[in-house]
């Protein structure tokens, strides 16, 4: 059968590290869908971390082969997001049995192993890449054996909550990549990152020690460094480095501290500041969304109304503030 390239209506994210070659991701999906390299709204890329993930989605039936990927040591992990998807796989050219893929169901891939697809049902999913690298910087930081190889049942799926609840958080960011900031990219990909290296890949559970908190410093220095970056352009990585430690002792410790991650933590701050210029400013709504690090009106408005179950503009009125014209 003849590979043969079709297009999708797709939104997409991909979750790469500055470490990692520009648009890795994106060219590694035009690959196996046999879209040109050219730009293309078809997928669209965003580069925050080291995990990386694109939404596939066609609503009509169609029947199609995928190219092969060049063999890369790493897994994609595939979320179907609603209905069933029937696939055919190949793995080294070998013809493998699969089973539909039901909606919440999760399959694991081999990357060193091309494999291969032919769909009989539309696309509605989501796809991690996870590399090699990633896997041994998780258990590196938690200071416990590498991994050797996940472990799963090629072309079976398997009901698993945790990815489902991360890929919810997710979904809005294929429609506005803008509104992702780095600490809760970073956020993602380590926590969802821990459970796969756990759940399928053998690692212990991390265990933080009772006294795993902050120094004072450290505690002071990634708020100050926080606060004064609202637009959220810091990353985990950037804030593990200034107080001296490794991203996820950071990340970890930094909940015992202060009870919520650095991305929660972050998103307070923008929602204090907003309370301030509210009150004591006659900037408009908008004006204020991007002062505060939100990408729009409507980001600031919904982020604001569920952390104080209130709009900003009703909120506003009750302190009597009239905003400029």
């Amino acid at each position: 059968m003849v590979a043969k390239p079709y297009l999708w209506k797709s939104g997409a994210a991909a979750l790469v590290s500055t470490m990692t070659k520009r648009h890795i991701f994106n060219r590694r999906m035009h690959q196996i869908f046999g879209l040109s390299d050219e730009p293309t709204p078809v997928i669209k890329t965003l580069q925050k971390n080291s995990l990386a993930a694109t939404r596939c989605k066609l609503d009509v039936p169609f029947c199609a082969m995928t190219n092969p990927a060049p063999p890369e040591d790493g897994y994609m992990i595939v979320i179907q997001i609603r209905g069933d998807c029937r696939r055919e796989l190949w793995l080294d050219g070998k013809s493998i049995k699969t089973e539909p893929l039901h909606a919440g169901g999760v399959v694991f891939h081999d990357l060193r192993q091309c494999p291969r697809f032919y769909f009989n049902d539309p696309l509605d999913s989501v796809n991690y890449f996870l590399s090699r690298k990633t896997l041994n910087a998780i258990a590196d930081d938690a200071e416990v054996p590498r991994i050797t190889d996940l472990k799963f049942t090629p072309g079976v799926g398997v009901m698993d909550r945790v990815v489902a609840e991360f890929t919810r958080s997710l979904l809005p960011a294929f429609d506005k990549p803008d509104r992702v900031t780095q600490l809760f990219a970073d956020h993602i990909s380590l926590a969802l990152g821990c459970h796969i290296a756990q759940t399928y890949g053998g690692m212990k559970d991390i265990v933080a020690p009772t006294q795993g908190g902050l120094a004072v410093w450290q505690e002071r220095r990634a708020k100050d460094l926080m606060s004064a970056n609202l637009q959220g352009s810091l990353s985990t990585g950037d804030l593990a480095r200034e107080c001296a430690l490794s991203a996820g002792h950071f990340a970890r410790a930094f909940r015992r501290s202060t009870g919520l991650s650095p991305h929660q933590w972050l998103l307070r701050c923008r929602i204090d500041e907003a309370h301030r210029l509210l009150s004591c400013s006659r900037l408009s709504l908008a004006e204020i969304a991007r002062a505060c690090g939100f990408a729009d009106q409507s980001h600031f408005t919904k982020n604001f109304t569920r952390q104080t179950g209130i709009s900003p503009g009703a909120w506003r009125r009750q302190q009597k503030v009239v905003p400029a014209l």
